[in-house]
């Protein structure tokens, strides 16, 4: 039963991986930060150079670690579907859940998630089986529970879209819900005649669930992205969607802190409201950010902007799709089939496809596996192959892709932390997963078709550039908070976080190695980064001073 919380202080005011070499063991009490940049207000950017330690196990992607009391961590590889537990040099001591079918610890059908929960125990959530498995802080498996809302796994399970579910003080699981379509809108939209898209909501619930009574209680509101839909017709009885896109969108975001507290971040003058456990709130002040005015003629040339690279995309798609059908369904390439300029076929075709003209392999493509070939390890930057079924009339295809592939000859990042000096990294060897089609009833799926470009109006853009995008917030396990910043002025590198106190105060300010990805935190300045290189994807464990 979802309930209100009393009047909140100001809570709506607001709304790939790659790398290369060995990252070097670091001596005790060694520099782990080097100033960059020193930003107009707020501290100087801190870049990390050194790791402690770096994973050799084979693994395909790390979703979720979990660090343990005697320093050793959880980490959970979600496309292989294994949970291991290694120690401090991420040296794998065992696996605790394998997606082999004759063991007795099952990972499960599908990628799960790791929540974590006080006593240090943690739960990890089947999304397939409905169940949460109690790991104790010796990483065991202790017990099974079934999740307390089935709606609401999917929330639960996918931190990239939802934000990381934790746990309050009061061993209640905190995670985002959807807000709902009012029931009028969706009752007028079943009773038209013309397909209606109804408007989505701007906004979305904080929710905190108890185990035992499965009780549902609403804790706060964050803005999000509007998502805009059209309904077009195609002019053959057929009707198409197309999304508006906004490439200024302003969102709020959240976390679950270590002390149980949850912290609300505002997008519209960046700053933290904290829910504290005994139901009280408090706001930090604004943090330091170098705030860019948009003036009428910025917000134009920038939806043009935008437009023009939205546009290039789609083409290098849509010619990407055409050379996939072409030669899984013998087709022929449209008359004046234009390719544009500096096209280069995305990795995994094979060696025979025909291409269009003026269209080659270029000399270090990666192909897809002949027969007998096998396949690399974590695919290519992003290391997520997936599987696409087109269905038409009797027929279906289903194609296999990598996700995060950069084009062919894009060049590669720098190296990743040591002591050495960066180097250049050669292309990964191997080869991909080949396309797979299955022909059902001999019918061809239609030809791929150009999907339209639609902004919104630059009116409708902020005044402001917003300072962050969804997914933006991670909290670490010493009580501060880690908020990736819109860079006003862009740096060469990784990513940068804006690193906030428990008392709501911007501290530090620390940047990426280039490539690499934030993955989960341990106590006492203990940071997890994944990167990849030429034998696959790596953890890397860093700790700050």
């Amino acid at each position: 039963m979802m309930t209100r919380i009393k009047r909140m202080k100001a809570l709506l005011k607001s709304a790939a991986l790659v790398a290369l070499g060995v990252v070097m063991a670091a001596p005790a009490g060694a520099q782990d930060t080097t100033a960059t940049r020193t930003p107009s207000v707020g501290p100087a950017i801190q870049k990390i150079e050194t790791a402690s330690a770096l994973s050799k196990e084979k693994l395909l992607t790390v979703t979720g670690i979990r660090q343990l009391p005697d320093g050793t961590v959880l980490v959970n590889d979600g496309q292989s579907r294994r949970l291991l537990l290694m120690d401090t040099t991420l040296t794998t001591i065992r696996v605790v859940l394998d997606s082999l079918t004759d063991v007795a610890n099952t990972y499960g059908t599908r990628p799960g998630a790791l929540i974590p929960f006080p006593g240090d125990t943690t739960l990890f959530l089947d999304p397939a089986s409905y169940a949460m498995l109690v790991i104790d802080p010796a990483g065991r498996l202790s017990r099974v529970r079934s999740v307390p809302r089935a709606q609401d796994v999917y929330m639960l399970t996918s931190p990239n879209q939802f934000g990381y579910a934790g746990a309050d003080a009061k061993g209640r699981i905190i995670y985002r819900v959807p807000a709902q379509v009012s029931p009028a809108v969706m009752m007028m939209a079943m009773s038209s005649t013309t397909p209606f898209y109804p408007p989505q909501p701007d906004s979305a619930f904080i929710v905190a669930v108890d185990l035992s009574t499965r009780r549902l209680d609403t804790l706060g509101s964050i803005r999000i992205p509007k998502q805009e839909m059209r309904m077009r017709s195609t002019g053959d009885n057929g009707w198409t969607v197309d999304q508006i896109l906004n490439p200024l969108p302003r969102t709020d975001d959240w976390a679950v802190m270590s002390d149980g507290r949850v912290a609300f971040v505002r997008g519209l003058d960046y700053r933290i409201d904290y829910l504290h456990p005994d139901e009280s709130w408090t706001s930090s002040p604004k943090l330091p950010y170098e705030w860019q005015r948009l003036m009428d003629e910025d917000k134009k040339k920038f939806v043009d902007s935008v437009r023009a690279l939205q546009e290039k995309a789609a083409a290098t798609q849509f010619v990407g799709a055409t050379i996939r059908w072409v030669n899984m369904y013998n087709g022929k390439y449209p008359e004046n089939f234009k390719v544009p300029e500096g096209f280069a076929p995305p990795a995994g075709f094979p060696k025979d496809w025909f291409l269009p003209t003026g269209v080659k392999f270029p000399a270090n493509y990666t192909y897809a596996c002949a027969p007998g070939e096998t396949p690399m390890a974590g695919g290519m930057p992003g290391g997520m192959t997936t599987q696409t079924m087109v269905m038409s009339g009797g027929g279906m295809s289903v194609t296999s892709t990598t996700m995060g592939a950069p084009p062919a000859g894009a060049p590669p990042a720098a190296s990743p932390p040591g002591r050495g000096a960066p180097g250049a990294a050669a292309p990964p060897a191997g080869c991909l997963p080949a396309p797979i089609m299955m022909n059902m009833g001999g019918m061809t799926p239609p030809p791929p078709t150009m999907r339209p470009i639609v902004m919104v109006e630059p009116d409708q853009l902020p005044d402001y550039r917003p300072p962050m995008t969804s997914g933006a917030v991670r909290a670490d396990e010493d009580g501060n908070l880690w908020i990736k910043f819109v860079q006003p002025k862009p740096i060469p590198g990784g990513p940068v976080y804006d690193i906030v106190s428990p008392q709501g105060e911007l501290v530090n300010r620390i940047q990426l190695p280039p490539g690499y990805t934030l993955i989960g935190f341990g106590k006492g300045k203990v940071v997890y980064l994944q990167m990849r290189d030429a034998t696959g994807i790596h953890l890397a464990r860093v700790r700050l001073k």
